[in-house]
């Protein structure tokens, strides 16, 4: 980009992309040569661990297999799964949904040609083919229910969550037809999967719940490769319609073959490939969906008033979506989506919707969360969101590839004084202290958690290599989760190492779910791997005396509620959570919300503010304990 660019967009107040003027000579933060953080890395005070890995001995023994073994090297393999938390029988317990990953009817010297020294026979660089493609299948995936007392079961068949699977991915969680039990997405390699949470039997409850496949039936068609999905009502209607992040054109037809060494075969980078449109499926409140990818109206960004039709197309180098999040991050209560592309730049979709009308206006690159802070793409992955400073708005967190800095995008959304929306935010990586951990991980699951309740909310972040035989120096395949801790200025310190036993040794992991299993207030961690069983992990960190407080959301009649934000007052402060869809990686995380209190055992009270725009006040309400808040209703019991 010429300096003269980088000026004109300074100019026009395009948020991270200001710092180009300067940056535009430095050293690259991607790619060879990038620089190498050289902040000092410091880490938290020493204490006893945080978390305590309780897998297998918990009953949940499960793994996420890609297909490797076969040896085509495909970048289908590189993806992995994520983790879903779902209470499905309704018992007050969250369950795990985890999927099973694909495998290859054939292994790739019985499709390809291979010469003398094992190396593909290549044809107008293309492999050249000794039979059929193998035909790309999957692997169950397991619905483990919570017993209670950290044991769990497997009910995969007895839910009828036992047929024929695609080559999974990821899940998502959302009640689509407003019944009050929440419902199953799951994504992959040629289709989606939707399952209805319905009683065994509608005579007789006690004979519990299963899942029944009405993908057909609600028209959720014409999926190509997809990766992460988000549930959220997005016009208003109380019904939460579906946004599906596609990836890339690959197929046994476009599988060239690729190296990082030039020596070395490995898995393709996401340039070999053109990004795929995502996917839009509107509710239309019967139980079906209709696709509206290509339809949608979608608002020019560059201001000129035009509009487009659909969600922005795939190209070489646009799209490749991995992972995708819907919160309102403008404030007007309607959620607005993020999604997080791979190499190429994020969208930021703001929501113009009326109800019953879709419209968008796809800002990310002007409202400064499209790059990074010296305007270049980055690989990213996992997505987050939270008011982690206490300025009463969600700012957003992204994973990305080596050699670039995860990105953390502080909302400086305002109105302007005519009225207007600024859409503004500012890159605050290395200014928050998150920049310290260098440039070596591949990020993956993530998510912001209050692990000792002391009312700031921590970090976490599941790494791993998305290439088989890594040539960075001192990069590996397997790699160490990372823990940071809020210090409640805005800045956060390194806290990996008290982590426990789990957060000290390597891992090939993806997804991550957040969530309270055992309904203490203290948020567990189960995080998914490729080729090595899941990982439960229960918070034991020392609270201290700490207090906390959870709430539960439920719109009327069972609307959605992602849009909502919730406002607690207690100890002199305020804190800020944000009902959101969608998140971490190809994950589903406890929608419960949980605000840590530190010493304070009193709540001056709770402020929701629905979808619809309506309020509602929950004052001193009971602490270290969870709360059921239905909109309208004039008190919550406690759960």
């Amino acid at each position: 980009m010429s300096s003269r660019t980088a000026k004109l967009m300074c100019l026009l107040g395009l948020g991270a992309a200001c710092l180009l003027v300067v940056a535009c000579n430095s050293t690259p933060s991607t790619g060879p040569g990038a620089a190498v953080t050289t902040a000092k890395e410091e880490e938290a005070p020493a204490g006893p661990p945080l978390f305590q890995q309780l897998t297998p001995d918990c009953g949940v023994n499960w793994t996420y297999r890609n297909g490797e073994e076969a040896g085509h090297l495909a970048i289908l393999e590189s993806l992995g799964g994520g983790v879903a938390l779902i209470d499905y029988d309704g018992d007050g317990l969250l369950d795990i949904f985890i999927p099973g990953g694909g495998y290859y009817s054939k292994k790739a010297e019985e499709f390809t040609e291979f010469d003398k020294k094992g190396k593909p026979v290549l044809k107008d660089g293309k492999k050249v083919r000794k039979s059929d493609p193998p035909e790309i299948l999957g692997h169950p995936c397991k619905l483990y229910r919570n017993l209670g007392n950290w044991k769990f079961e497997d009910v995969t068949d007895m839910v009828g969550l036992n047929g024929k699977w695609f080559y999974t991915h990821g899940c998502a969680i959302g009640d689509y037809d407003r019944d009050g039990w929440p419902d199953l997405l799951v994504t992959g390699w040629g289709r989606v999967a939707l399952f209805h949470n319905e009683p065994v039997d509608s005579n007789d409850p006690a004979k519990g719940r299963k899942f029944v496949d009405v993908t057909e039936k609600a028209g959720l068609t014409g999926i190509i490769w997809t990766s992460s999905a988000a549930w959220g009502d997005l016009d208003g209607d109380g019904y939460p319609d579906l946004y599906i992040c596609q990836y890339g054109d690959w197929s046994w037809d476009n599988d060239p073959n690729c190296q990082y060494d030039g020596v070395t075969d490995d898995v393709c980078p996401p340039k070999n490939f053109s990004g795929l449109r995502h996917k839009m499926f509107l509710n239309q409140g019967n139980g079906t969906f209709k696709d509206v990818s290509e339809s949608v109206p979608v608002l020019n960004a560059k201001g000129d008033g035009k509009e487009g039709q659909g969600l922005r197309p795939g190209a070489k180098d646009a799209s490749k979506g991995l992972g995708v999040l819907l919160v309102d991050v403008n404030g007007d209560r309607k959620p607005d989506i993020y999604v997080a592309n791979d190499t190429v730049n994020k969208f930021l979709y703001i929501n113009r919707s009326t109800k019953g009308n879709l419209r968008f206006e796809e800002v990310a690159l002007y409202a400064g969360v499209a790059t990074d802070d010296r305007a270049s793409p980055n690989g990213s992955m996992g997505l987050a969101c939270a008011d982690y400073d206490g300025c009463g708005r969600p700012s957003l967190w992204v994973t990305n590839y080596e050699n670039e800095m995860h990105a953390l995008y502080h909302n400086e959304c305002k109105k302007t004084p005519e009225g207007k929306d600024s859409i503004f935010f500012t890159y605050r990586t290395a200014a928050a202290g998150l920049g310290v951990i260098g440039q070596m991980y591949v990020g993956w699951g993530t998510g912001f958690l209050d692990i000792e309740h002391k009312g700031w909310e921590d970090l976490v972040i599941a790494n791993g290599h998305a290439i088989r035989y890594p040539t960075g120096q001192g990069s590996k395949r397997q790699q160490r989760p990372v823990l940071f801790r809020n210090l409640g200025n805005g800045k956060f310190v390194k806290w990996t190492n008290e982590g426990g036993d789990y957060f000290r040794t390597e891992h090939l992991a993806r997804g991550v779910a957040l969530g309270d299993l055992d309904n203490d207030g203290r948020i567990d961690l189960v995080i998914s791997h490729m080729n090595e069983p899941v990982a439960v992990l229960r918070n034991v960190a020392p609270t201290a005396g700490n207090h906390w407080l959870g709430v539960q959301l439920v719109g009327k009649d069972y609307a959605d509620v992602v849009g909502a934000k919730l406002v607690l007052e207690a100890g002199g402060r305020k804190q800020t959570r944000f009902a959101y869809g969608g998140g971490s990686y190809a994950s589903s995380s406890d929608r419960r919300h949980v605000f840590g209190l530190g010493k304070t055992d009193k709540i001056d009270r709770l402020i929701v503010t629905w979808p619809d725009g309506s309020e509602q006040h929950l004052d001193a309400p009971a602490v270290d304990r969870y709360h059921r808040l239905t909109q309208g209703q004039t008190r919550s019991p406690a759960n």
